[in-house]
């Protein structure tokens, strides 16, 4: 416990939204991302763990203690906001003669975590440095 606390110390701003966005977009998975009334699915059980795929590698470089490469970030936390918008739009289904998006609350969680990963991200570096162009 040491160890993650001084880690934390030692993380700026942006390291600790990364972090963060991380843990609530893992929670959000556990929470109903499809609500049709009678029936209801969780992030895990629609696949939509595949996206948090997308945090494994500036977790890695936060961990590591490492800038992370900007377009490498850039594309991770990007990826993860676009890659939910479509999931969320892709919900959306004709009920009674309307069109009724059934997406759920964990979906929009992740798209809210994510949009912060992006901040935290573009706000991460090491020691004062600056992250890596390219």
């Amino acid at each position: 416990m040491d160890d993650f606390k001084k880690m934390w110390e030692e993380w700026n701003l942006g390291g600790k939204i990364i972090f963060v966005s991380a843990c609530i977009s893992t929670i959000s998975m556990f929470m109903t991302w499809v609500d049709v009334g009678l029936a209801s699915q969780s992030g895990l059980s629609q696949g939509a763990f595949l996206m948090l795929g997308l945090y494994v590698y500036p977790m890695m470089m936060l961990f590591k203690n490492n800038n992370i490469n900007k377009l490498y970030g850039r594309i991770c936390s990007g990826g993860a906001v676009l890659f939910v918008i479509i999931y969320i739009s892709s919900k959306t289904i004709s009920m009674f003669g309307k069109s009724v998006n059934v997406s759920s609350t964990g979906a929009y969680i992740f798209l809210l975590a994510s949009i912060a990963f992006i901040i935290g991200v573009e706000k991460y570096s090491v020691g004062g440095t600056e992250n890596i162009d390219d």
